[in-house]
């Protein structure tokens, strides 16, 4: 337990210290008040733009990360200058090098209108009165920023020139905020700092193009943190490259490997498969060319939790055949694998499935080929798989009505003991997520490692990698769902690239840190302790 408090006591200091740089940075920028009495000091004209201050838009805590404020820039009309040429020289000492000059030849023509500069400052206005030119006024303007750069920039979006929302909340929630309302997002920025960093570390050591993160209430469906790698920071509009901004997750498209397994798994326990021996000691040859294997040569007949934990294609495949498409497709319509997610951006993708009725196609799927989805689909199917089977609408919003939630997918237990079958994953000595485990908090999960589909035609260098899964196992209240584009094999990695040595080895740091702010108790107890059933899992040859 000491140990227990002393790290409890880090997590709070860090905490602290971000939140007092971040809250320095928001402070500051609401701080900068535009000299609204100038016009009384001077002759100068203000024109204000009559339209309705855009509303804010704030974490689940109250942090403000996107808001709006005033600005005045310099407007000349060049027609009734008395003296361009004198005029250009002053405007040179008092600005220097802060303004571009090219517009210097305009202030010797017959334009009534000319922006000079933007963003004047207190001080700059006074110099600029001195001057003694007719024709200049202020223009005031709005623009939007946040304070927290690149905090969830995907999910905040931008606006454009004329304040209306182009992309994520800011497009999707455009009239509510264009009409003064302020937006509370279910985002916690510390959990997504937290988050960032470490997926952010792990993509580096890999040398890896990409990645994508959800960590999501299991019950309500309430996004706590959502990361999409390479990010931007939303107060830049210049020289932004197509990777910085697309959302790969929820608009990337993946095939997920098998974390696909854990909805198999599901279809069997709930059509009564779970104890059914299957002999999975010969691949299966789907044609000349194609067959189904397993990196573990298992010679003896394995049942569904030895399966999942072993992660045999295999045996997943033979499950699926002997289910069928009726059954498989009726669950990927549950689960919403065939249609968009419901979330609070325009940023999301259609999934892609393969919906030939070939035996090869059905058994495909079972295991994460054939079907191509978004890191949210999977977090949202997650949810469902182990909160008790019911079905969730995820959301950005702090505070939402949902209709249609909780509607049973799976039994109650169907969904008991896939949490058993998915802590064993990570606890077996045997399981391929064991670089997940956690010493103070219970986590089951799945791993998935496919190749990467490259202009039609798989990679044997190139992964996708990705893990999804709960804590605290037991009684799921979160789901993370994590995945990676394109890890390189590396020495400290035993020159491997798969999901159970990129990403499994993030999750048990991430449910260290973020678990005391999210108020999870620390709980390290045995599966039969922790009411999950004990299954026993035999060993296989590599």
């Amino acid at each position: 337990m000491e140990n227990i408090k002393k790290i409890k006591f880090k997590l709070l200091i860090c905490s602290s210290s971000f939140f007092i740089i971040y809250f320095g940075v928001a402070f500051s920028m609401l701080m900068i008040k535009p000299p609204e009495k100038i016009n009384k000091q001077s002759n100068l004209k203000i024109t204000e733009k009559k339209s309705q201050i855009r509303g804010n838009i704030y974490d689940n805590n109250g942090y403000l990360i996107a808001t709006t404020i005033r600005k005045h820039d310099l407007i000349v009309n060049p027609s009734i200058l008395r003296n361009p040429k004198k005029f250009e020289l002053e405007l040179k000492k008092i600005f220097g090098n802060k303004i571009n000059f090219h517009f210097k030849d305009k202030l010797s023509s017959n334009l009534k209108y000319l922006k000079v500069k933007k963003n004047i400052s207190l001080k700059d206005y006074n110099k600029i009165l001195k001057i003694g030119e007719p024709g200049i006024k202020i223009e005031e303007n709005y623009i939007r920023k946040y304070p927290g750069k690149s905090l969830a920039s995907h999910i905040i979006g931008k606006v454009d020139v004329d304040g209306k929302g182009i992309s994520g909340v800011e497009k999707k929630l455009n009239d509510e905020l264009s009409s003064s309302k302020n937006i509370h997002l279910s985002i916690d920025s510390g959990i997504q700092n937290i988050f960032k960093q470490l997926l952010l570390e792990q993509i580096i050591k890999f040398q890896a193009s990409a990645g994508a993160g959800i960590i999501m209430n299991a019950n309500n469906g309430k996004i706590v943190s959502i990361i999409s790698l390479p990010d931007y920071d939303n107060n830049i509009n210049n020289n932004l490259s197509e990777k910085q901004v697309f959302n790969n997750a929820t608009k990337g498209l993946y095939e997920l490997g098998s974390t696909l397994k854990i909805f198999t798994a599901a279809m069997a326990i709930e059509n009564g498969k779970e104890n059914q021996l299957i002999d999975v000691s010969s691949p299966i040859f789907v044609s000349k060319s194609q067959k189904i294997s397993d990196i573990k040569k298992i010679n003896f007949p394995i049942n569904l939790p030895e399966i999942i934990v072993h992660s045999s294609n295999i045996g997943t495949a033979k499950i699926a055949s002997s289910l069928g498409h009726t059954v498989q497709d009726k669950y990927f319509n549950l689960l919403g694998f065939l249609e968009k997610v419901n979330v609070e951006i325009i940023e999301t993708s259609l999934p892609n499935i393969n919906k030939q009725v070939h035996i090869s196609s059905l058994m495909s799927k079972s295991y994460g080929y054939g079907i191509q989805i978004s890191p949210l689909h999977l977090a949202k199917a997650t949810s469902v798989a182990l909160n008790g089977g019911k079905s969730i609408t995820p959301t950005l919003l702090k505070t939402k009505i949902f209709q249609n939630q909780n509607k049973q997918v799976f039994s109650t237990e169907t969904s008991r003991k896939l949490r058993s079958i998915l802590y064993l994953v990570v606890n077996d000595k045997y399981g391929t997520g064991k670089l997940a485990k956690s010493y103070y908090y219970p986590i089951g999960g799945k791993t998935g490692t496919a190749k990467k589909l490259i202009d039609g035609r798989y990679s044997e260098t190139e992964n996708i990698v990705a893990f999804t899964g709960g804590f605290p196992i037991n009684k799921p209240e979160y789901v993370l769902t994590i995945v990676i584009d394109g890890p390189k094999p590396q020495k400290f990695s035993a020159n491997r690239n798969t999901a159970g040595w990129v990403v499994a080895p993030i999750i048990g740091k991430l449910v260290n840190r973020i678990a005391p702010i999210l108020k999870i108790e620390p709980l390290n107890l045995g599966s039969s302790q922790l009411g999950l059933t004990k299954y026993k899992i035999r060993g296989a040859t590599l």
